[in-house]
């Protein structure tokens, strides 16, 4: 039986297959070298929350489908593909200010993903999210 690990490292790859992107272009993009898309898809490196908005965006795809297991998903659509010449350039508003969820509606999305993440996926994306904030 696959693990959730698995499950999601299978859909980093399908997701950029789908999109008829190679490691190359995704590494130029995200501004990485290649062995680093390589060792996405093949779960010997984590991806961190900036890097995986940021392919959710490349690939089309809602934060929510690199978790699914099956069951039907929800309604959100894909964020819409972002240009960006900076790995970082194009965060989205809620990390650069406005922490509140009431008023933020990403936020409140990022926080309900962050809920419906496999358990073993969330402290890494926190800390991914955490680790950005403390940057800037």
């Amino acid at each position: 039986m696959i693990n959730q690990r698995e499950q999601f490292c299978v859909r980093l790859k399908k997701a950029r297959l789908e999109s008829k992107l190679k490691q190359a272009q995704v590494a130029r993009y995200l501004q990485l070298p290649v062995s680093a898309v390589s060792a996405f898809e093949s779960g010997q490196r984590k991806v961190d929350a900036i890097e995986l908005f940021m392919l959710s965006r490349l690939y089309q795809k809602p934060l929510e489908w690199f978790f699914e297991d099956g069951r039907p998903s929800s309604s959100l659509s894909a964020p819409p593909p972002v240009k960006t010449s900076s790995r970082y350039a194009q965060a989205p508003p809620v990390l650069n200010g406005g922490l509140n969820g009431s008023e933020d509606p990403l936020l409140e999305e990022c926080i309900r993903l962050l809920q419906r993440a496999p358990n073993e996926l969330r402290r890494s994306a926190v800390y991914g999210i955490i680790g950005f904030l403390t940057q800037q």
